[in-house]
């Protein structure tokens, strides 16, 4: 998870060096977090048909890779290639520890050891931003793979010594189709994304989108009608998981956004350097890392409601605040609601990937895991792009009137366009905090007539 937001704080430099926009750079996040969704959609056959200790191995191989080629890339396509590997061991891993701790862990523990293995996994992504803004102030960015690699060849070796298999193996076959339908149409909706900001409703944006629609359209048909589907998608007849899902993406989506626009704004705007961009994110990011633990623990105590509906709440105030950032803020200012915003996360992501994954049967698991956490990364990616595309919009409309605008004026417009894309994620907040009121009510009845009706119509369809 190191290599996943890390390069966010360098992509001014990035920009620079290889002359590209930002439309373009933020694939460099935008295909890691596509690729390893793609390979979440693929976690539940890959945990029934392998052992846990050769999925464990093949994903840090992966990772190793992938490492070395980013710490020697010489140019932009070479980066890009090195993001996909990366991307594929990052894939094969997180379902692989979240599946283990549904297995090992009993129902009345689940908030406490989920909010810490949220811990282990969101603290990496989110201090490497940090550490790779603390290296650019004395070495080039390349180096911060170096870090990575020794990091994960200890991991390896920890991981040879004493992982067990814990998993029972059976002959299930890859649905390559299945594979194929989801990894093309969540491709052509994030490739519409990326490209709207720059192009507007263009051909090669609105082609991407209704390719994107049609196949993952086949995909839902095609695993409503095998007997043996890649993916048993009717987990979503739980409105608990329907909605825990919405909120995890919705959630994942903003700090996406955050992470890739935030540093552009503190660097390009006030004029800050790469290492006090990353010491303004710090408290924040220490504060997600820390709080699942307790957030935890309080679901476990008083139930989901309370913590999801109030860390939305949360979230949502600081983007409006964001939304309001001007040339004259404060880095104080900004720390402060950076903070904010992390804590409002911190205290919806662990009781609201317990309560969506943990009230599922446990046939269910594995599927629902592999959804889960596929859509956390695909919403990862949407948030990259989309966020980014608005923040181009935004540019783009405060420019429309000025011919020929000096340094001063291309600042201005990168303000408005970050101030507009604030206020896009608010409303997609609060759209979301509407949802969370839901959880524990008792819709299950209309939910399900709601689902029988979709399934039925897809049925006709096909």
């Amino acid at each position: 998870m190191l290599n996943e937001t890390a390069l966010c704080i360098a992509y001014p430099h990035i920009m620079v060096l290889y002359n590209i926009s930002a439309g373009t750079v933020q694939w460099l996040t935008t295909i890691f977090v596509l690729i390893s969704g793609i390979v979440f959609l693929m976690s539940a056959f890959l945990i029934q048909r392998f052992t846990t200790r050769k999925l464990f191995l093949s994903s840090m191989v992966f990772l190793i890779l992938g490492t070395i080629i980013a710490g020697f890339s010489p140019n932009f396509q070479i980066l890009m290639i090195s993001r996909v590997i990366q991307a594929i061991g990052t894939g094969i891993l997180v379902p692989l520890i979240f599946n283990s701790v549904l297995i090992l862990i009993p129902h009345e523990k689940r908030g406490l050891v989920m909010g810490l293995v949220s811990f282990v996994v969101l603290s990496a992504p989110m201090f490497s931003p940090v550490l790779m803004g603390f290296l650019i102030g004395i070495m080039d960015w390349h180096w911060f793979f170096l870090m990575v690699f020794i990091f994960f060849i200890a991991t390896t070796i920890m991981g040879v010594v004493y992982l067990r298999n814990i998993t029972e193996i059976s002959h299930t076959k890859l649905d390559v189709l299945s594979v194929l339908l989801a990894a093309i149409g969540f491709t052509g909706i994030i490739t519409c994304f990326s490209n709207m900001g720059e192009n507007g409703w263009s051909l090669n944006v609105i082609l991407p989108l209704i390719i994107g629609i049609i196949t993952l359209i086949g995909f839902i048909i095609r695993q409503l009608k095998m007997e043996h589907p890649f993916l048993n998608i009717r987990v979503f007849k739980h409105s608990f998981f329907s909605i825990g899902v919405l909120i995890n993406v919705v959630n994942i989506m903003i700090i996406f956004a955050m992470v890739i626009i935030l540093p552009m704004y503190l660097q390009n705007v006030l004029g800050t350097s790469s290492f006090v961009a990353s010491l303004v994110m710090l408290p924040g990011t220490a504060l997600g890392s820390f709080l699942p633990l307790l957030s935890g623990h309080i679901y476990d105590k008083k139930g989901p409601r309370i913590v999801i509906c109030t860390g939305i709440a949360i979230m949502c105030f600081s983007m409006i605040l964001l939304s309001h950032l001007s040339a004259t803020t404060t880095l104080l200012t900004v720390l402060l609601i950076i903070c904010v915003l992390y804590l409002g996360s911190a205290m919806l992501m662990s009781p609201n990937q317990t309560h969506t994954l943990g009230n599922l049967e446990s046939k269910e698991y594995a599927s629902g895991s592999a959804i889960m956490t596929a859509l956390q990364q695909i919403g990862g990616a949407v948030g990259s792009s989309l966020f980014v595309s608005f923040m181009t919009f935004g540019q783009i409309a405060y420019l429309s009137n000025i011919i020929n605008p000096n340094s001063i004026q291309q600042l201005e417009a990168l303000l408005a366009g970050i101030n507009f894309s604030f206020t896009i994620g608010a409303i997609i907040l609060g759209i979301a905090f509407v949802f969370s009121l839901f959880l524990k009510k008792r819709l299950k009845l209309l939910y399900k007539i709601l689902f029988l009706w979709v399934v039925l119509n897809l049925d006709v369809c096909g």
